[in-house]
């Protein structure tokens, strides 16, 4: 890649704009950091006062940006950053396994707002190996108690890095100079999860000491936290077509759920974080500032799925209910013999359990160093790092289907029979002739090709700003800067057989032959009926854990050359902005130029000829330039009108971006990913207005408007591939679709007197997508049409509650096994109780998702009338915490 030329080119650009502005400058010392003289400085203590600061800070921007604050040092008010986000209007997040992790800003996926840390990248890696690495940082993995704030940009401005469609999340650590000397604040927590029924402990704690002359300082962090988390869950695939599998059927049914199971998830982690942070300012022009985190999910997972497999099942007997579907006569009642599964590709699943183990270990790191220097004539930062994160997962299987060709190792005859039972959208199975409570009823085998993956991503950067002071009308100050960045992401995916001794695959014929299994009951009680199966075989987590990683052997035996990729980016920015300040208005405008350079490294397959071409690269680059404006105009002291709109982009994910292609050249037909998309790309605008009708009050309403251009889509199309002249029907994400965006916004807030206070905001967006070939109305990813929250609170000096309330409307989440999947409505009621015994302990009570609101998806409305796809009860989680400060 050339981008030493571009560099140069950029930096002489960058020293262009600083010289022309810098005469006028000199005339205007008085102006400087102009546009922030309004600003109220609050001493943060307890939760009404955050509230006020997060006003404090929405109200004196000039863009569209809501706030979170910590209510004390240490105190934040949700248990990760996700679980606080979902507060703010128009952020929603994932609660698939029970945590918030994924966050969604105004309706648009994840992938496409991204999350900073001190206004810099944050490297992550995933513990599961069912998500897609992507761009967004996971919520997750990163404790509250590290957090002194959050920002979350809705409009951008063109000297806040390019990448978020959605909007751009800033996390803010402390510094030790902002704090008095000698600060210590420790915390000690159990929380008790109701579906494990049983307490796992955190720990934090933060130290900050300062010089006595306030000219350096040092502050550090620690947490770590345990957490034991089980769910049970329906699943419920429907869409195979069964009319060749059918006996003697007058029933008229044409599909049966191509599989259906019910699922019990154990995982233990352990999640360890630690900040340290150190501060020079020699004088009050200088200030130095370098940023150690370290953060570690250390994450062991166990899932056993007992499935009914239609799709796998060559004959279907005695359907007995049935409803009209939109793409045919669904089964929701059938019987399946045990004697008719054979054992056979396509007929060798009657039931039995598909169980998982995963130990995961995801790391990642941070270090930077900020330095802020205020001369008399201009202001200058800079800012340079690196951030580090690496994922490990080792996936061990161990199946316990039946069909007639194991059959023999539990015992059975082949007389066994079920009856799987969809009625009511709920699932049951009902036997004759087998026990399903019993480990000795499955057949034992150890899974064959289990998996490794590896991935990391590192990123560097390094930037220079300036802000000079004008005068040129209502243009106050001039802000300009440039900014490297370089990313690589690499990923592997290895298979390897487990090294399990003779002796013991000889004597474990089933399940039961393993000392970690027995039976529990009392499952599913959330969402069970008369036929589901309560009591059933689980592994033990720290059995299976000890009896796999025992056992493991060699985990990098065999690579999967179609799953690797390594993709380097290089980006430098340069920016141009104007900030103006007039009677009753203020705001920005700008410029921000992009320039993107693409390595994409991977296999590639030609199946035809059964021949791989390993490490093939492909380059790419484009440049964007994207304007910016924000606008802030107060009718009065207390009414504001805010105005912004911008271009903006976000990346595509890097598995999109990978250079693998697979053809065939006798059906001429193959997939790919694609190093050569372009980003996606949107035109935005804001238009609100707000009534700060009290110091800590606000009523307010915006309207925002996203026109999304390059959306990708998955699609086939003819490509030419070198070395032939017929052209191949290539499979691959492509740039071809739009989607328009609209929402409301409102949000008020307000004290009531007497200590009591409420907040309270609601969203709603309006999406329609347009495919490649002009299909209209079609879903936009992650798209809830409503969203809501309300938070009730009272506290004196002494004590402190409050009772939340979430709520997400349902949304489209993509396709799993062909057909459509929605997250359906989810509403959660949270509790947080507080009292301060002395001025130095303080104790706390937390209380998550207290109504024990089911997680539920769809399959397609359209093709499956909605029936049920995933159940998950996450059940409901306590928090018992005891802070003391000194």
């Amino acid at each position: 890649m050339h981008t030493k030329s571009k560099i140069w080119r950029l930096s002489a650009l960058a020293a262009a704009m600083v010289t022309a502005y810098q005469a006028p400058a000199l005339a205007q010392e008085e102006d400087k950091k102009d546009d922030q003289k309004d600003v109220e400085v609050i001493q943060i203590r307890g939760f009404a006062a955050s509230q006020q600061e997060n006003l404090n800070v929405k109200r004196f921007s000039s863009q569209v940006v809501d706030a979170i604050t910590a209510e004390d040092i240490g105190k934040f008010p949700d248990k990760n950053v996700g679980d606080a986000l979902q507060r703010i209007p128009g952020v929603a997040v994932e609660r698939r396994f029970g945590e918030a992790d994924g966050v969604s800003i105004r309706g648009l996926d994840p992938s496409l707002s991204m999350t900073y840390l001190n206004n810099q990248a944050i490297a992550t890696a995933q513990w599961f190996e069912g998500y897609r690495p992507t761009r967004g940082f996971r919520s997750d993995m990163l404790a509250s108690e590290l957090v002194a704030g959050l920002e979350v940009y809705k409009s951008p401005q063109a000297d806040l890095n390019a990448g978020s469609i959605g909007g751009t999340v800033n996390i803010k650590t402390r510094r030790p100079l902002d704090l008095d000397p000698n600060i210590f604040r420790g915390s000690i927590e159990y929380q008790y999860s109701e579906n494990a029924e049983r307490w796992d402990p955190a720990l934090s704690g933060l130290y900050s000491w300062k010089s006595e002359d306030e000219t350096w300082g040092v502050l550090a962090t620690v947490s770590h936290q345990e957490r034991f988390t089980t769910y049970d869950g329906m699943e419920n695939y429907y869409g195979a077509g069964i009319s060749n599998k059918l006996v003697d059927d007058t029933s008229g049914a044409t599909n049966a759920t191509w599989g259906a199971g019910h699922a019990v998830f154990q995982q233990q982690r352990e999640r360890s974080a630690f900040n340290l942070t150190a501060q020079y300012r020699p004088t009050d022009a200088l200030d130095i500032t370098a940023n150690y985190l370290h953060f570690s999910l250390a994450a062991n997972n166990v899932n056993s799925n007992y499935l009914v497999v239609p799709g796998r099942a060559g004959t279907i007997r005695n359907v007995t209910d049935t409803q009209e579907f939109g793409a045919g006569t669904g089964a929701l009642k059938h019987d399946i013999y045990l004697s008719d599964i054979t054992g056979d590709p396509g007929n060798d699943y009657w039931f039995g359990p598909d169980t998982f183990f995963r130990n995961t270990e995801p790391t990642a790191e941070t270090f930077d160093v900020e330095i802020d220097y205020q001369h008399d004539n201009f202001d200058a930062h800079f800012q340079l790092g690196q951030t580090e994160a690496s994922g490990d997962i080792k996936v061990f299987g161990f199946f316990g289907k039946i069909n007639t060709s194991n059959m023999d190792q539990a015992g059975l005859t082949g007389d066994e029979q079920l009856t799987l039972d969809l009625t009511g959208n709920k699932l049951g199975v009902t036997f004759d002739g087998f026990d399903p409570t019993d480990p000795n009823s499955y057949p034992l085998e150890f899974r064959e090709d289990n998996a490794h993956i590896t991935d990391s991503n590192k990123q560097r950067y390094a930037q220079a700003d300036f802000e000079i002071p004008v005068d040129m009308g209502p243009v106050i100050a001039i802000k300009t800067g440039l900014k490297y960045h370089t990313l690589t992401q690499e990923r592997h995916l290895y298979n390897f057989t487990s090294n399990i001794p003779d002796s013991i695959l000889e004597n474990t014929p089933t399940i039961g032959d393993l000392s970690f299994v027995d039976t529990e009951c009392g499952l599913f009680e959330g969402q069970r009926k008369d036929t589901t199966l309560t009591c059933l075989p689980l592994f033990d987590l720290n059995g299976v854990k000890d009896f796999s990683l025992e056992y493991a052997g060699f985990t990098k035996q065999r690579e999967s050359l179609n799953d690797f990729y390594e993709i380097t980016e290089d980006r430098i920015a340069a920016y141009a902005m104007a900030k103006f300040d007039g009677e009753n208005y203020r705001g920005n405008f700008g410029l921000r130029y992009v320039d993107y350079q693409l390595d994409s490294i991977a296999n590639q397959y030609n199946a035809g000829d059964d021949v791989w071409i390993e490490n093939v690269k492909t380059e790419n680059d484009y440049t964007e330039v994207l304007p910016s404006l924000n606008l802030a105009y107060n009718i009065n002291e207390d009414l504001i009108v805010r105005f912004a709109a911008a271009k903006v982009i976000a990346l595509p994910n890097y598995e999109d971006l990978k250079n693998t292609f697979s053809f065939n050249d006798t059906t001429f037909t193959g997939s790919a990913g694609n190093p050569f998309l372009n980003p996606w790309s949107a035109k935005q605008f804001d238009l609100g207005i707000e009534w700060y009708f009290d110091e800590a009050s606000l009523a307010s309403i915006t309207y925002f408007r996203k026109d999304i251009d390059d959306f990708l889509f998955g699609f086939s199309a003819e490509e030419s591939v070198p070395g032939y002249e017929q052209k191949f029907i290539i499979n691959r994400t492509r740039n071809g679709g739009s989607a328009e965006l609209d929402g409301i916004e409102a949000q008020f807030q307000t004290e009531l007197g007497y200590g009591f206070g409420m907040v309270a905001n609601y969203t709603w967006t309006d999406a329609s997508v347009t495919n490649e070939e002009g299909v209209s109305g079609l879903n936009l990813p992650g798209n809830s049409e409503k969203m809501w929250n309300v938070t009730g609170y009272w506290e004196n000096e002494t004590y402190s509650a409050r009772i939340m309330a979430n709520h997400r409307g349902g949304f489209f989440n993509g396709f799993r096994i062909g057909t459509a999947s929605l997250t359906e409505d989810f509403t959660s009621v949270d509790v947080a109780l507080s009292a301060e015994v002395n001025e130095y302990l303080t104790l706390n009570l937390q209380g998550l998702n207290l109504t024990g609101e089911l997680y539920r998806t769809q399959n397609s409305q359209e093709n499956w009338g909605g029936i049920f796809q995933l159940i998950n009860d996450g059940g409901t989680r306590w928090f018992v915490n005891a802070s003391v400060k000194f």
